[in-house]
């Protein structure tokens, strides 16, 4: 019988390591979890850690009842299910120019069933978007709406809350951007607002986008939502 030598013994040994090593390597790799936190799913984590309860929703309501005077500019096929989910289908506008790059998107029918005795704690707004085109787009006015609550007026949506402009342009590639408010508070113009499950639970409740363009770039372009979501973190007695 061969004996091996000692120098074939520590090459073996060696050997042995670097296939423990990688073993090692790929079990990590192929962790259970390894999905990448967006900032709004780390920040419901992280309240679900606090003690906070979290439900979150996605329309089924499109640019619903607009009361026939609201233009819109969005493609006439475009419904809700194309921002429920992050999956390449988008609901999309008509092309914007110029001179004309207003566009309104509303979502509703989130179908949220928080507790009658919850507390608002925050309320968390994540859409993923971007355009094509070289005309430049960028958003007015971003707010959540409610049911207006005038008895004298027939029903609809209305503003409510905080209003929010993200400061960046449309970009080309798909970007996910973030909004939240507190369930209460001021807003910027002095007026009070207060979240309550009765304005949330309601099939009006939801969340608006407005853009316009820069009349100075050229060409055209169109917008495109992919996933839409509003996430609400609430306390109970």
């Amino acid at each position: 019988m061969k004996l091996f030598s000692p120098l074939s013994m520590i090459h073996a040994i060696g050997y042995l390591c670097i296939l423990v090593l990688f073993a090692n390597c790929k079990k990590d790799y192929h962790s259970p979890n390894p999905m990448v936190e967006s900032g709004l799913e780390r920040h419901a984590n992280n309240s679900l850690a606090a003690g906070l309860n979290v439900q979150t929703g996605r329309a089924t309501l499109f640019n619903y009842n607009l009361e026939g005077n609201l233009v819109t500019n969005y493609s006439k096929n475009s419904k809700a299910g194309d921002v429920e989910l992050d999956d390449g289908v988008y609901a999309s506008t008509i092309k914007l120019t110029p001179r004309d790059g207003y566009s309104l998107l509303v979502l509703e029918g989130f179908n949220f069933k928080i507790p009658n005795d919850a507390t608002i704690e925050n309320i968390l707004v994540k859409a993923r978007r971007f355009k094509t085109g070289t005309c430049r787009i960028f958003e007015t006015n971003a707010s959540l709406v409610m049911k207006r609550e005038r008895q004298d007026l027939p029903d609809w949506w209305e503003q409510y809350g905080v209003r929010w402009a993200d400061p960046n342009y449309f970009p080309l590639a798909e970007t996910e951007v973030n909004y939240s408010q507190n369930g209460s508070g001021t807003t910027t113009n002095g007026q009070p607002f207060q979240w309550t499950p009765a304005r949330i639970n309601d099939p009006y409740f939801g969340v608006m986008f407005q853009t316009a363009s820069e009349l100075k770039s050229k060409g055209f372009a169109v917008i495109n939502y992919d996933l839409v979501e509003i996430t609400v973190e609430y306390s109970l007695p």
